[in-house]
């Protein structure tokens, strides 16, 4: 793993101006309270700044990252750029102060989606009574699958519901009038029944245009891996597509299909009929490594939502580019032009990056999520970008 830009010193002398930040918030947040069972029942303020105020602060403020954002100071370490953050060499990592690892535990603790940063915190039963990340031996003896699992490790934890609504909002700035993005929260057939019904209106000059649709979507409920499709429709034609190409994430060796590609013929034949399986199109990319039990939690692969994004964002953008391509172009025609629009997974010869490039760029996006998510909270934005996403 690539070193991080920010040395070991540097991030240990950052974080600990943050310790004493949120150590002056608290003990200003002690005294505004004037509360007898915070105030005299711990004797020793100092234990009790180090311990369980921020655990308190929590449970009592109605808005307790709202008020901890409300602070500049704060809000600017917490939001800091990716190459301020000390990653370990080794796992990837990012190097928290204990008040910074309590506060996004904490967050999640409270169980709301908005204050759920993405990637930065572990579930519940992973956590001390104060919010800290609760050592693996104290794990109780019977608990192996608690034990080995990706939510343990900053580039493994699988995404939440607020990078989906993130990742979703930047693909669908593309939309156009015979570009439809459809990046919504459910599976495939939804989708697809979406353009079963699409009523599609003529341009000013009376043309009836293709029009192409762009899924980005989990299989099905019973496969919950992400995947993209495009979907070409003739206005007048709408009983059966024009064109479906579908785009998997995992590592496989071409041509075979992906291992759940009964999922996605499953999916268009119970919308469109079974005679449409016979033209629908493996575009898929070989991104994603699989991951093997037994290998190191922080080394498997959760990026699919990432990866989605990208399939769809580079669909999207030959829609807009170049319409012909995905008329009538091969296949890998149409995959080797994608991928001019996924730098962070491509070369400019179309050869797939190393492993490493890429994780490198997962966790820049991984961290990016987090942030982006911090600035909504501070311009209260976060709300009206799930609302969009409903």
């Amino acid at each position: 793993m690539k070193p991080s830009k920010l040395t070991l010193t540097e991030a240990n002398e950052r974080n600990m101006a943050f310790e004493s930040e949120v150590s002056s918030f608290l003990s200003a947040w002690m005294i505004r309270q004037n509360k007898p069972e915070i105030l005299t029942s711990h004797s020793q303020s100092r234990s009790y700044l180090g311990y369980g105020a921020l655990r308190d602060f929590f449970s009592i403020s109605g808005n307790p990252m709202g008020e901890l954002l409300d602070v500049d100071s704060i809000f600017n370490h917490l939001n800091r750029a990716e190459h301020l953050v000390y990653f370990d060499p080794i796992s990837s990592d990012p190097l928290f102060s204990r008040a910074e690892q309590r506060i996004y535990n904490l967050a999640r603790r409270l169980d709301k989606a908005e204050i759920n940063i993405p990637f930065r915190s572990v579930q519940v039963n992973k956590q001390t009574e104060f919010g800290d990340i609760a050592e693996i031996c104290t794990y109780p003896s019977d608990s192996e699958e608690l034990r080995y699992n990706s939510g343990n490790h900053f580039a493994s934890r699988p995404a939440n519901g607020n990078v989906f609504v993130q990742n979703s909002e930047h693909c669908k700035l593309k939309s156009d009038r015979n570009l439809h993005i459809l990046y919504k929260i459910g599976f495939l057939e939804d989708r697809l029944q979406e353009i079963r019904s699409f009523n599609h209106t003529p341009d000013n000059k009376g043309h009836n245009q293709p029009v192409f649709f762009v899924i980005c979507s989990r299989h099905s409920i019973n496969e919950g891996h992400f995947g993209t499709s495009l979907v070409v429709m003739d206005p007048h034609l709408p009983e059966i597509p024009r064109r479906i190409l579908v785009c998997d994430t995992l590592l496989k060796q071409l041509p075979h299909h992906p291992r759940w590609w009964h999922h996605f013929l499953s999916a268009y034949s119970n919308v469109f009929g079974y005679a449409v399986n016979e033209f629908i199109e493996d575009l898929s990319h070989p991104l994603q490594k699989v991951n093997v039990k037994g290998d190191d939690p922080f080394r498997h692969d959760w990026d699919c939502p990432y990866y989605a994004a990208a399939l769809a964002n580079a669909l999207s953008e030959l829609v807009i580019t170049n319409p012909e391509l995905l008329l009538y172009g091969s296949t890998s025609e149409v995959h080797q032009s994608m991928c001019q629009f996924m730098p962070e997974y491509y070369y400019s010869t179309g050869e797939i990056k190393p492993r490493s490039e890429i994780q490198i760029s997962n966790r820049k996006k991984r961290w990016n999520s987090g942030q982006q998510l911090i600035n909504g909270l501070k311009t209260g934005r976060y709300h009206s970008l799930v609302k969009n996403n409903q």
